[in-house]
């Protein structure tokens, strides 16, 4: 009989194949037999027993039929890995989705811990999505501000042509504007940024608290 430490092992090598191999299983895989470490990878990745199917298709194309009772006592002792809080947390914080695998004698404190972690992937995001819009802003005016300077280089040319010179004030012009509302739009967004930092950190610390 393997040892918990080895069985760990072998759990973790399926897993990492698993995961590599869209298609469910390979040749190699099916013929290997291991169906109680097929099923315990399976719902440790959160699949539900309805992944044998797809086990099912594949093996039966070399000729090999899983065994179902090995399969879903690996399952069933899967599930209690990935059932718990803690895991619930790191999926929902990653933001991934749960497909309700969960035994019911499981799934209340799973689904805390899912929805504490989801709160937290949110408001993470919205903090992200803020910095994102402030720092496409910023490079904006960057770009402005050097087509600035080569429209004024182009003004004070003395071989510009005055048609080109009206153009070159409108130009300036506009991207003055431009900048502007840019800068009140920063501002804008900063404040909203450090509203919402306080609110992320306050949750952080909540949930560490937990």
């Amino acid at each position: 009989m393997a040892t918990h430490f080895h069985l760990q092992i072998v759990i973790a090598i399926a897993i990492t194949s698993l995961a590599g191999c869209a298609g469910s299983l390979s040749e190699n895989q099916c013929k290997a037999n291991d169906w109680y470490t097929v099923g315990y990878a399976d719902s440790s990745q959160g699949f539900d027993t309805s992944r044998l199917l797809r086990h099912d298709d594949a093996c039966l194309d070399h000729g090999i039929v899983p065994d179902r009772a090995q399969y879903t006592a690996g399952w069933n002792a899967g599930i209690q890995q990935f059932c718990t809080p803690e895991n619930g947390f790191d999926l929902g914080a990653h933001g991934s989705s749960y497909n309700r695998v969960c035994p019911s004698d499981l799934e209340p404190e799973f689904h805390a811990g899912y929805s504490n972690g989801r709160t937290l992937f949110i408001a993470t995001n919205e903090v992200a999505q803020i910095e994102s819009a402030i720092d496409q802003r910023s490079a904006r005016i960057e770009e402005m501000q050097r087509d600035m300077q080569h429209a004024v280089d182009a003004l004070i040319a003395p071989d510009t042509p005055t048609t080109d010179r009206l153009f070159l004030l409108e130009r300036t012009k506009s991207l003055s504007e431009e900048q502007s509302r840019l800068r009140s739009e920063i501002e804008r967004l900063n404040a909203e940024a450090a509203v919402k930092r306080s609110r992320l950190e306050s949750l952080r610390q909540s949930l560490a608290y937990r």
